[in-house]
């Protein structure tokens, strides 16, 4: 599974601590990235490489009935087959053309660096009327995710909560530190909040 920074990366954010020049951590650095990496990929509701999408797979989805399907977020998209008649067999599923049977949403995906979120019947020219209603009705082949490489807050959000879990390793894990710029106590239990701030838009549900 892909990482969203390196070690020379959030090295490269401490130019002044005793890290910058040393091999000494970097093990620790590493699997403290790619479990903040995880983390993130949780915490946007993604899976494992969400945002370094690269494999080719088949995931089902219930029929919606309506017009619109949709669908996990999806980077490529190789090919869309559905079961009109309702079976589900190999033989049962009809393979639709790609802006003549529907489109997919956003039009303009690539170009807004988004994934395609949906499909939308072609009511216009197309001969399909809408999505059957049924389980396991939708059939999509292609590479599923938010990105094939990590967008620039993804990889900082990767940074900060690895350098902040470095910083309460050196207190022992403590959930509460001393801030000595504030003058008061920093309690924390869960995601970082500025880590939680950059992801916020990733979320899926809140792509616009």
């Amino acid at each position: 599974m892909a990482d969203y920074t390196t070690v020379e990366q959030v090295k490269a954010d401490m130019p002044d601590s005793g890290i910058y020049d040393s091999v000494d951590y970097d093990m620790v650095l590493g699997e403290m990235i790619t479990n903040a990496s995880r983390l993130i990929d949780r915490e946007v509701g993604g899976w494992p490489d969400y945002f370094a999408g690269t494999t080719l797979e088949d995931r089902y989805f219930d029929g919606s009935g309506e017009r619109e399907q949709w669908i996990d977020p999806l980077l490529t998209l190789d090919s869309l087959s559905v079961a009109e008649s309702g079976g589900r067999a190999a033989a049962d599923y009809t393979s639709w053309t790609l802006d003549t049977d529907f489109y997919v949403w956003p039009y303009n995906y690539d170009a807004v660096s988004q994934p395609i979120q949906k499909f939308i019947v072609d009511n216009y020219s197309g001969a399909k009327g809408r999505f059957p209603r049924g389980r396991k009705a939708i059939h999509v082949n292609g590479i599923f995710g938010y990105s094939a490489a990590p967008p620039a807050p993804i990889a900082q959000a990767t940074k900060v909560q690895s350098l902040r879990w470095f910083m309460r390793a050196k207190q022992g894990y403590q959930d509460a530190s001393a801030s000595a710029a504030m003058g008061e106590l920093v309690y924390v239990q869960e995601l970082d909040p500025d880590v939680k701030r950059l992801l916020m838009s990733y979320k899926i549900g809140n792509m616009v």
